[in-house]
């Protein structure tokens, strides 16, 4: 099949995950959407990308101007050229937050070959969205109701306004090879990692942090990850506390394989959830989840073989479930390790997730004759 792919820079690692399998057995071109905001970050890795697969045909489209300025329309105008000329089989849209994009899109690209990627059916707690993307969002839904999403919890939400749903799990993210570093069990590492929302429960976590600090010293959090409101949220509920250690920056994408290496745990408190990018990098490099009990959890985190599963907001039950991850024995690690090994091998690995894609391509693509 001939299939044009269109996403954007933001999920990239999730994307090139897939692609160079898709690559083997179709013509793949790959749309990429960069953000004025995001090119200082990854002009470096997009180059290599682009080196390393030659199979893939790229369209880089750069966005000179801010997201949602009409400014950028021409850009869209040119891909969707690009599009209706190349006579594609499958037409892949993954959602791009932007009125003109979705407007544009909606109007021009015919809905029989396409499929669209939606990350977040809804839209985080105390996530800000004008009504403008909300009405846009649904004229994509109308448009096009063919609908692929990154957990069951979420196809589930659309499945009474689309005629066909699919979900895929998200692939497993990875940032460089793995590090054959023996971590240090005397203490116990939990880390916190990404982009740090309110939704994302870390003053809970820092709250049982705390406590826990009063009875052991064999362990710490590592938070590290950018945060807008860090000072005057968290700063001060951290203090001096000799447990906590923080590194609030954007963390270069070369510094995740080692960040992760160190870590026995990672942490996911979050009152809400879509579906996770840290926890498919923890899945990547070896390292156990904990996390609350919320649908986009329970689907990916297997209790007592990938991790551990707490009640969200429970401050109690996250406070037994760090304790006794604290009081773990070596060896009792080792065997969760393994386990989450093999269960990640089985159904989160590249080619599974790819094979996933390939289907549900094929399906949509037999439909048209139908």
């Amino acid at each position: 099949m001939k299939i044009f792919y269109l996403s954007s820079i933001d999920v990239i690692d999730t994307d090139m995950n897939v692609l160079p399998h898709l690559g083997k057995k179709h013509q793949i071109t790959f749309g990429l959407l960069i953000p004025k905001s995001s090119r200082g970050y990854w002009e470096k890795e997009v180059k290599q990308i682009i080196k390393e697969n030659t199979v893939i045909e790229f369209k880089i489209a750069h966005l000179k101007y801010r997201r949602r300025s009409p400014v950028n329309i021409p850009v869209y105008i040119k891909l969707i050229l690009a599009i209706r000329k190349g006579n594609y089989d499958i037409i892949y849209l993954n959602d791009f937050e932007d009125i003109y994009f979705r407007t544009l899109f909606a109007a021009f690209i015919s809905k029989d070959k396409a499929i669209y990627g939606i990350h977040d059916v809804v839209h985080h707690s105390g996530w800000r969205t004008n009504l403008l993307l909300r009405e846009t969002k649904k004229i994509f839904l109308k448009k096009f109701n063919t609908v692929l999403t990154f957990s069951r919890s979420e196809g589930k939400q659309v499945e009474s306004k689309c005629s066909r749903v699919f979900a895929v799990p998200m692939a497993l993210k990875n940032f460089g090879e793995k590090l054959s570093v023996k971590k240090d069990y005397d203490t116990i590492q939990f880390l916190f990692f990404g982009n740090i929302e309110r939704y994302k429960g870390l003053d809970f976590l820092i709250s049982v942090i705390k406590r826990l600090s009063l009875k052991y010293d064999n362990f710490q959090l590592k938070i590290a990850g950018r945060c807008n409101e860090w000072q005057r949220l968290y700063e001060s509920a951290i203090a001096d506390d000799k447990s906590i250690v923080a590194d609030i920056r954007f963390i270069q994408n070369e510094e995740i394989p080692a960040l992760f290496a160190s870590a026995h745990y990672l942490i996911l408190p979050y009152k809400d959830v879509t579906q996770s990018g840290p926890l498919m990098i923890a899945y990547y490099y070896d390292v156990p989840v904990i996390a609350s009990d919320l649908d986009g959890f329970r689907e990916y985190v297997e209790e007592g073989t990938t991790g551990f599963i707490f009640e969200a907001g429970n401050e109690t039950q996250l406070e037994e479930v760090l304790e006794n991850s604290i009081l773990r024995k070596k060896e009792a690690y080792d065997e969760l390790v393994g386990n989450l090994k093999a269960f990640v091998s089985k159904n989160y690995s590249s080619e599974t997730v790819a094979s996933k894609y390939d289907d549900i391509f094929q399906r949509v693509f037999e439909s048209q004759s139908t």
